[in-house]
């Protein structure tokens, strides 16, 4: 029985060939339906490559994502299942705004990803009440020119609006995300 096998997986292989020997066209058609999958295979290794974690995530299996949760402490997989949840729950358009923030700080050098992720922890750690207002100037201050940000940044209302370090932590998030597309 095991013999079986090879030689009728190699007989398989003969026919194979003779019919194409026999069948130009037949080749040429096979041959171009595995030009095309090697191209789509490419293009998927391309998008992997461009893909946020997220992205990555969600290509997963089940079966792949429970072996990756599986991985990490408790309390880490806690925190990572409830921020994926709150992702879920977004708008389609959030989710868009998030992907490109995210690759917006993935294309920053490390040296400013750090600071990036400094910045992050500062904002975080403001009090609960100041964080909308600080994330509201934050925006407002990336959609306008260099020239209209700097003219606002120096103005007596922004510095009464802001305590001395909201003012610094505004200046380098605006330094180091620039303006908004």
């Amino acid at each position: 029985m095991r013999r079986c096998l090879p030689i009728a997986g190699l007989c398989a292989i003969l026919l194979v060939e003779v019919v194409f020997a026999q069948r130009p066209e037949v080749a040429e058609r096979a041959a171009r339906a595995e030009e095309r999958a090697a191209k789509r295979a490419a293009a998927k290794e391309r998008a992997k490559a461009t893909d946020t974690p997220l992205e990555q995530w969600q290509r997963m299996t089940p079966e792949e994502r429970q072996r990756a949760l599986a991985k990490l402490p408790p309390e880490r997989r806690r925190e990572l299942q409830q921020k994926l949840q709150q992702f879920r729950s977004l708008p389609p358009e959030e989710r868009q705004q998030l992907k490109e923030r995210y690759q917006t700080f993935s294309q920053l050098p490390p040296e400013q990803q750090n600071h990036a992720r400094e910045l992050f922890k500062q904002f975080n750690s403001l009090p609960e009440e100041r964080r909308p207002i600080v994330k509201r100037e934050f925006e407002e201050l990336r959609t306008m020119p260099e020239s209209e940000r700097s003219t606002r940044m120096n103005s007596e209302a922004f510095r009464s609006r802001y305590s001395p370090s909201e003012q610094q932590m505004l200046h380098d998030l605006t330094r180091v995300f620039g303006s908004s597309p």
